[in-house]
């Protein structure tokens, strides 16, 4: 068992966002990241995780236009 501190932020956004990465939970999202970690070669580029940011870094392009859509509705 392993134990994490995180912020309520952090948190909240984790159980927002866990389906994405193909979670069933928090928890199961750490699980999988830490697989991730452990077997991912010893790179720093490792393609998996340089894809998974740039998803990531799309996915906040997206929500923050979606945002910016709803604010200029009447």
């Amino acid at each position: 068992m392993i134990s994490l501190r995180l912020s309520e932020g952090e948190y909240e956004v984790l159980k927002a966002r866990y389906r994405t990465y193909g979670a069933r939970n928090v928890s199961d999202l750490a699980r999988l990241a830490l697989e991730q970690a452990l077997s991912a070669p010893d790179s720093p580029h490792n393609t998996t995780t340089a894809k998974l940011a740039e998803f990531d870094a799309r996915l906040h392009a997206l929500e923050s236009r979606i945002a910016q859509i709803m604010q200029t509705r009447p």
